[in-house]
């Protein structure tokens, strides 16, 4: 089975083996020389200063690499690179040259990076140098061609055309912006470590109106998870929504339960876009918030107790907190028979009263406050049992409170969107961690106390982020669409 890694020092001799056949026999490239070791080398430090540096390995040995470049030596390029890929002439055919590529745009898209570009050479006639199969391999991960230059290659006594080909992989009429959620001595959760909650933006440059979408990542009140963040802002952004990614306060050291710190944390994000509705765009009554897991059971806290939350800031009070409507998926809900108990131990403590207890289960305080809701939940769901929807559902049933449920046959837990961009990992960077980010920086430095196995724990699992291969999962990633649906409907739009 093959990997891909970045590349290290030891790799030179092996690429630039790989590189020298393309110089030599073939106008692939336009060089005419190989270059030395310490001149490859060279390149790489460059171009790693910057950009990612890939190769693929199957047995230990590298079949091939691609790397990204500038485009031009101007800032306004600072969101488009240009791509370089090589695989060894033996090892065509095997697939290696699409999964670097496919590995190589992720961390770019992670980057920032909206534009890609190739720049390719072209055979005015196929010959034993130079054929169109680059640029019909490019065609086929997404690439058009946009312009030729005419002979403007000259190598093995002939002239080459070069032509560019191009890949938009952002979205340019995306505005989004980072928003702390608090001023200057409003926040103090004691294990913060100079974070501050916030939500990063994702709105549409278009000068309209549009209905508004808060997402709230799960991760057992531990972490706010990147694979239900701006993966999901994305999907609701294309279905014509304004969006908003909000990393709350989490506390995965279980030091110091959190009460009702998540719980102000969204209600304050609430009420910022509430106040600057005109600003992002939004209509102020079309406020959706759409949570996972321990975020469902956050966002499904602000439903039913939403007038709880007192606002101090003057410049905030005058704004409701209620959202029109929310999305649970895969809630956690209750603190009883069926529940998902590291949730509660990380907000109200491993023994928490039977009065606190009873107010963080949901089911319990559903009220005729409470905004319209859309749950969905797999039948099969291991760690968060679908038990959790039921009785939220029968709660909102009683207090005749619309809303809708879906059950879906099969499929673990934090699915997310379950398509394809979730399966490949394709998350964008995991700006929801910071806090978690913070928190090992502080157990490596010795900043708190943590016994010795939990620190290993820590700097195991979360110095950074970390994915696991997965499918799709084509009977979820209806869940969006059904959302939507149901949201037009009851908010009327």
């Amino acid at each position: 089975m093959y990997k891909i890694r970045d590349v290290k020092a030891d790799d030179v001799n092996r690429l630039l083996e790989i590189y020298g056949f393309y110089v030599k026999e073939t106008a692939i490239t336009f060089e005419y020389d190989i270059p030395t070791a310490e001149e490859f080398s060279e390149r790489i430090n460059t171009i790693t200063e910057k950009y990612p540096y890939l190769v693929i390995e199957e047995n230990d040995i590298v079949y091939g690499y691609t790397y990204a470049g500038v485009l031009k030596d101007r800032a306004a390029y600072d969101k488009s690179c240009e791509l370089t890929i090589y695989i060894d002439k033996h090892a065509k055919k095997r697939g290696y040259g699409r999964a670097l590529y496919e590995a190589i745009e992720k961390r770019l898209i992670e980057m920032g990076i909206e534009n890609l570009y190739a720049c390719i050479g072209d055979p005015i006639e196929e010959d034993c140098y130079l054929d169109k199969n680059s640029e019909n391999f490019h065609a086929h991960l997404g690439f058009k061609k946009i312009g030729t230059f005419y002979k403007c290659g000259y190598k093995f006594d002939k002239w080459y055309n070069m032509i560019w080909m191009e890949k938009l992989i952002g979205n340019h009429d995306l505005l989004s912006e980072r928003i702390d959620l608090w001023k200057d001595g409003e926040y103090s959760y004691p294990l913060s470590f100079g974070f501050i909650p916030n939500m990063v933006s994702y709105l549409h440059n278009d000068g309209k109106k549009h209905p508004c979408m808060v997402i709230i990542p799960g991760g057992g009140y531990c972490v706010v998870s990147p694979t239900e963040g701006e993966i999901v802002a994305k999907r609701f952004f294309k279905m014509g929504y304004n969006a908003f990614v909000v990393t709350y306060t989490t506390n995965i050291l279980f030091k110091e339960p959190l009460k009702d710190q998540p719980m102000r944390d969204v209600s304050r994000a609430i009420r910022i876009i509430r106040k600057n509705a005109e600003k992002y765009g939004i209509y102020n009554n079309r406020i959706v918030i759409c949570g996972f897991s321990a975020g469902a059971h956050l966002c499904g806290t602000v439903c039913v107790h939403h007038e709880d939350v007192e606002e101090t800031d003057s410049d905030f009070k005058q704004y409701s907190n209620r959202p029109d409507a929310a999305i649970l998926s895969y809630p956690v809900i209750t603190g009883g028979e069926f529940a998902h108990r590291g949730s509660f131990d990380a907000l109200i403590g491993a023994n928490p009263d039977a009065c606190e207890l009873e107010y963080y289960s949901l089911e319990k305080q559903v009220n005729s406050t409470t905004p319209p809701v859309f749950l969905w939940h797999t039948a099969t769901d291991d760690t968060v049992p679908v038990q959790n929807s039921y009785l939220f559902d029968e709660a909102l049933t009683k207090a005749k409170i619309n809303h809708a449920m879906h059950i879906f046959s099969s499929g673990h837990h934090g699915l997310s969107l379950g398509d394809e961009d979730w399966a490949k990992h394709r998350f964008g960077i995991p700006y929801t961690y910071e806090q978690t980010f913070k928190t090992v920086d502080a157990v490596k430095k010795g900043i708190v106390d943590v016994p010795d196995e939990k620190k290993e724990e820590l700097i195991r699992d979360y110095a950074e982020a970390k994915y696991f291969p997965d499918v799709t999962y084509p009977e979820i990633s209806l869940w969006p669409d059904l959302a939507n649906a149901w949201i037009r409907n009851t908010l009327v739009f």
